[in-house]
Parts: structure tokens; sequence; C-alpha cells
């Protein structure tokens, strides 16, 4: 069993070797090669429509331009999340 083992563990060896030396990778190295992604997740709670939405709210006179940015807001951050 042991010589299975080193067995094994050559040509574990040699093809990170062969990989090594022909600099040829599948698209799973490249994938595990790559730096990490970022995202970058904003608060829609900051967002301009829905702070402009709020105050208007609080005022108690909501206009309708500003009703159709929050909608249009929320429609985006749907068809985002559900994409």
């Amino acid at each position: 069993m042991q010589e299975l083992d080193k067995t094994i563990n050559i040509l574990f060896a040699q093809l990170d070797n062969k990989l090594e030396t022909d600099g040829k990778r599948d698209a799973i190295d490249e994938i595990l090669l790559a730096s990490p992604r970022e995202t970058a997740v904003a608060s829609l709670a900051n967002h301009e429509a829905v702070k402009q939405f709020r105050q208007e709210a609080t005022d108690g006179f909501v206009r309708v331009d500003t009703a159709r940015r929050l909608l249009t807001l929320i429609q985006v951050a749907v068809e985002v999340a559900i994409a």
C-alpha cells in the first residue's frame, strides 16, 4: 500500500510539474488562481430616492415623480434579486 501511495504522489508531482512548465491550465485552474471576486453591496435605505420619499411622506405630501423614482428603484432591485 505504501508503494501505491508513493507512486500516486510521484504521478501527481509529475503532473504538477508538467502544468507549471507547459503553462497550460484549464478553466478551473484559471478561476482558482484568479484574485478573489469583490462585490459592492449598498443599502438602499440611504439612496437619494428613498430619502426624498421619506422626507415628503413626513411632510404629508408625496409628489408623483418622487413616488415614481422610488418605485423604479424598487423594480430594479427586485429584477436584480430575481436574476
